[in-house]
């Protein structure tokens, strides 16, 4: 009878303890990586458009420097779709920025840690449509 009451212990060992984890609230990983942007960086001309993706955080809003250089299709999601709208006499660069913020408040707003955000940024350089863009 005693082997029957230790393994009923492990057994309920092995479905708490992970519980217990979950609830303590302990920081998750994810909360401490670097968001990252891919592509990084591009060379773009008017009317090009480029695909954005995010990865490494949870709800993403997404930002431009210069709303007259260009536009995205949406401004959160995972992925974003950048399109050129200008066409400079000299290349000038869009700064598109993607946050992250983790955060452990429920519903009334109460939680045991304060909110981190986290940032990064992708960078597009805009040329005039005259000067060809390298293909490789």
């Amino acid at each position: 009878m005693q082997c029957k009451s230790i393994g009923f212990w492990l057994g309920w060992m092995a479905v708490v303890a992970p519980l217990a984890f979950l609830l303590t609230g302990c920081e998750v990983d994810s909360a401490s990586r670097t968001i990252q942007i891919n592509p990084s960086s591009a060379t773009m001309t008017y009317g090009q458009s480029l695909t954005l993706s995010a990865l490494n955080g949870y709800v993403y809003n997404w930002s431009l420097s210069d709303n007259t250089l260009g536009t995205l299709n949406t401004r959160q999601g995972q992925q974003v779709i950048y399109t050129s709208l200008t066409d400079p006499p000299a290349p000038v660069v869009q700064i598109i920025t993607v946050t992250s913020t983790f955060s452990d408040s429920d519903a009334s707003g109460t939680g045991s840690n304060a909110p981190v955000v986290h940032t990064s940024e992708a960078y597009i350089t805009h040329i005039n449509s005259s000067n060809s863009i390298p293909t490789s």
